[in-house]
């Protein structure tokens, strides 16, 4: 098949760019734009990778590499090409702004590299290639937060590995737990059914572990302590990229794990519900906790607390349904887990760059109309997606989440939409204080911060104009 070749390809341009970044600023140049440029090469690259990756996938032929380690299926195509997007608006956003810190020009050889490794982990289908690609994406990840010189990137990169640290060693358990339980020595991952009593307790375990592990990494309810000192206090835009590039990838292999295990329809009632209770609790307390601040910066650290409750609302419909054996309905799910993760990293990419640039108070953003007219509208714009206001591409998403989350749980669907309800406050908030014109202008944010967040918009918008035309039976899951 042609496209295995020029995927195989592109990923290896994706992975040369990243090589060669740091080479192209041997001298450490600040004026040199070089590094900016190959790194935009490399996502560039990876992006048509995902593109021609989830075509092919779409037409029913999951793509396979190195011998079935890692598989491409439509879901974690449009996954990693969300992923993509966001890492291009963060390039745009941040400019050469790293060629200024003292680990220049390491951050521009890390973004194409974090995209490398996300391949292998959204797609993995072996245990040790998900600990591999998790390795590498983390330790990359650390890196990123804490490549500012300033005291509260540091403080930020310390907190965040000690998190990840937890988190690998839970996911170790976890993956081990699994090759046990299901008798799949060769570290598969694999359906689960036919289990023993004993090998089912093990599997649970093994859930929760897995839990555990992704919860550290995307801010799940009671992992999420770290949170608002990494994501809140940290420098916004290395921020930008963990919140919503690397997240995608996290997001992702969970998915597939907990979807593949609950195939097997021993488990798949107690995954979901788990997953359910969880998902309540962190879209509660993200959207409540938001509520208690007038910092911007924090405020978008909570709600993606909240949005994450929002994904795994749909997780654990997908999860329940491929237990089932309901099909149309784990599309629907699956469908929804995609959108919403792809207007969440759309819209927090940007953002979270813009209120490292800007400042965090919310006091500080009035008369933000007046300095940049641009920024104002198009900040808002993204949040008012975040928050699922028709026909921007958040909205889509979190219908569609709706939809499945009302054929496996009414009461999931009723908490969603009271969760929805209390988050329009402090977006509303957010929004209304960058628009107001009574006051004088704030400080202008560089051009470059405003027209990411114009793109940015721009997408939400297309993509939502896009999304309800979209066949829901393309997008499958390899199982």
């Amino acid at each position: 098949m042609w496209e295995i070749g020029t995927i195989k390809f592109l990923l290896y341009v994706t992975l040369a760019a990243s090589l060669l970044a740091p080479l192209t600023s041997p001298s450490g140049r600040r004026d040199n734009v070089a590094p900016l440029v190959m790194a935009a090469i490399g996502v560039g690259s990876f992006a048509v990778a995902m593109g021609i990756s989830f075509y092919a996938a779409s037409l029913g032929r999951p793509l396979s590499f190195y011998h079935g380690l890692v598989v491409q299926d439509s879901f974690t195509s449009l996954m990693l090409l969300g992923a993509s997007l966001a890492s291009a608006i963060f390039l745009l956003a941040v400019g050469t702004d790293g060629l200024g810190w003292s680990s220049s020009p390491s951050l521009y050889s890390l973004v194409p590299m974090t995209l490398f490794g996300a391949f292998f982990l959204a797609g993995a289908t072996n245990a040790l290639v998900i600990l591999a690609s998790w390795l590498l994406v983390s330790v990359i990840s650390y890196i990123i937060i804490a490549a500012p010189d300033s005291k509260n990137a540091k403080a930020a990169g310390v907190r965040y590995i000690f998190v990840g640290m937890v988190a690998t060693l839970a996911l170790v358990g976890s993956l081990a737990f699994i090759s046990v339980s299901s008798g799949a020595y060769t570290f598969s991952i694999t359906p689960v059914s036919g289990l023993s009593t004993d090998a089912r307790g093990l599997m649970a375990l093994a859930v929760l572990l897995l839990l555990a592990a992704l919860g550290f990494k995307v801010g799940l309810f009671p992992f999420h302590w770290w949170l608002p000192s990494v994501y809140g206090r940290g420098d916004g835009r290395t921020v930008s990229f963990v919140a919503a590039v690397v997240k995608l990838s996290f997001l992702a292999i969970l998915t597939r794990v907990l979807v593949i295990i609950a195939s097997g329809g021993q488990l798949h009632t107690i995954i979901a519900i788990t997953l359910a209770a969880l998902a309540v609790a962190t879209m509660t307390y993200g959207n409540f906790a938001a509520l208690t601040t007038r910092d911007l910066q924090v405020i978008l650290a909570y709600s993606s607390m909240a949005q994450v409750g929002y994904i795994f609302a749909a997780i654990a419909a997908a999860s329940y349904f491929a237990g089932v054996g309901n099909e149309y309905m784990l599309r629907l799910s699956l469908f929804a887990v995609a959108l919403q993760s792809i207007a969440y990293a759309v819209a927090k990419a940007p953002l979270f760059a813009f209120a490292g640039e800007v400042g965090g108070s919310l006091d500080s953003l009035r008369g933000l109309m007046k300095s940049s007219p641009l920024s104002a509208v198009t900040a808002s714009v993204l949040l008012y997606s975040l928050l699922g206001v028709p026909p921007l591409l958040g909205f889509w998403g979190k219908l569609y989440m709706f939809l499945a989350a009302v054929g496996f749980s009414v009461w999931l669907a009723l908490a969603a939409l009271i969760n929805s309800g209390v988050s329009s406050v402090y977006y509303i908030i957010a929004s209304r204080e960058m628009l107001r014109k009574d006051y004088e202008a704030t400080p202008k944010p560089r051009a470059r911060y405003a027209v990411a967040l114009l793109i940015a918009s721009l997408l939400i918008v297309l993509l939502g104009l896009v999304a309800p035309l979209t066949f829901r039976g393309i997008i499958s899951i390899y199982i």
